[in-house]
């Protein structure tokens, strides 16, 4: 993951904390480390 991404994703979640939508947050912070989980792949 780049520099960016990381700040993208960052930036998405704070956004949704700050707007009470704490359910929507949580649900991206799992698919992101369901994604980091994953193996990785030669696809990149």
């Amino acid at each position: 993951m780049t520099r960016l991404e990381l700040l993208t994703i960052l930036l998405s979640i704070k956004a949704l904390l700050e707007s009470d939508n704490k359910d929507k947050a949580l649900e991206l912070i799992n698919e992101v480390i369901a994604e980091a989980k994953r193996k990785p792949t030669d696809d990149k």
